[in-house]
């Protein structure tokens, strides 16, 4: 094993440099995790540009990762010397009420890998043993990095959506969560309805099950799931666009029928605060529900993912060596080469 590998360092808000660290060393109850893919997150953007509140400087991001295991610490049990796992980055206490009632990701005492303790925009990482899943040779590197986003979107159309066969689903945003809550869907059994401005976003929709894909610059998004519905609207409606704007969660609300459900799942950094049509919400018995994370996701993803069941690989456009990571950032948050999923290689190219 090296003494030192090369890691990509945030020393606080747009101060990202490439460096020799010394390799870490797992801890009891750790293993050290030779990084094969991470993915690059919307998250990171926020957390590269000051916006992440529990960040602490400086952090190693990187909270999406697949990879090797090479170091067992003391105490460690259960694991194995060379196997390729998925690394689940919220580390939450176990002992809160949240988390003795499954709700892990709304633990207030959680860690979070890649923001306050270093993650995998490098070669190496340490993560606690309890986080680490086994990855089957079915799921390649890049495909197996991204199973947290898979997670995410799969919490919100099963757990919080709470979708059924032949339900009709309507997603608003087709970027990777909102790709992977639609997969989430069609796996579900329910008709599933993409929007979204970006025609490469919405082909790679139909690569992941979308029944109708609706460029909303070209077809108003309200008349559009009117016209897919017979008017009535659809059974669950989850926004996935987030950011600064405040016009999606409203739409969302008026996409669904008498009695539908609402998921908001896209990250608002900038409008903390939206519009709803309260009167229609009230008047016509919808729900609105958040969700957040991807609490006991993982395994199930997995599962689907080497059976065939839930392909991520349409939303995975480019994979680049850990050297290139400013490039990477640059594409994903200006959409640069039809960007979607952008995954680095660590182990690769550098």
């Amino acid at each position: 094993m090296p003494a030192t590998s090369l890691a990509a360092v945030l020393h606080g808000p747009g101060d990202l440099r490439l460096e020799e660290r010394a390799v870490p060393r797992p801890g009891p109850g750790e293993v050290l995790v030779e990084v094969g893919a991470c993915a690059i997150c919307g998250s990171d953007l926020h957390l590269l540009d000051g916006r992440f509140p529990r960040a602490r400087f400086p952090v190693v991001p990187g909270h999406e990762f697949m990879g090797r295991v090479i170091a067992l610490g003391p105490g460690v049990e259960g694991l194995s010397l060379g196997m390729r796992a998925c690394v689940e980055n919220h580390v939450a206490c176990g002992e809160c009420g949240f988390c003795r009632a499954g709700r892990e990701n709304l633990c207030r005492a959680a860690r979070s890998i890649g923001f306050n303790v270093d993650g995998a925009y490098a070669r190496h990482v340490v993560a606690p043993a309890k986080c680490v899943i086994p990855l089957p040779g079915a799921v390649d590197d890049a495909a197996g990095s991204v199973m947290q986003t898979l997670g995410t979107g799969y919490h919100a159309a099963i757990h919080r959506a709470r979708l059924e066969p032949g339900e009709t689903a309507v997603i608003l945003g087709m970027g990777p969560v909102g790709l992977c809550a639609l997969a989430s869907a069609r796996l579900a059994g329910a008709r599933t309805i993409a929007l979204d401005a970006v025609p490469e976003r919405l082909a790679a929709a139909r690569k992941m099950g979308a029944d109708e894909a609706v460029n909303v610059r070209e077809e108003d998004p309200l008349k559009a799931v009117g016209r897919l519905t017979g008017g009535l609207g659809a059974d669950a409606v989850l926004e996935a666009v987030g950011g600064a704007q405040k016009e999606t969660v409203r739409q969302a609300v008026k996409m669904a029928r008498r009695g539908g459900r609402v998921v908001v799942v896209g990250h608002f950094a900038g409008a903390e605060e939206v519009p709803l049509p309260v009167m229609e919400l009230q008047d016509q018995e919808k729900d609105v529900l958040g969700s957040r994370g991807h609490p006991n996701t993982f395994r199930v993803c997995i599962e689907h993912a080497a059976a065939g069941r839930l392909d991520v690989r349409p939303m995975i456009t480019h994979v680049l060596p850990l050297a290139e990571v400013e490039r990477g950032l640059k594409m994903t948050r200006e959409r640069i080469g039809g960007a979607i999923k952008v995954v680095l290689a660590p182990q690769a190219g550098n």
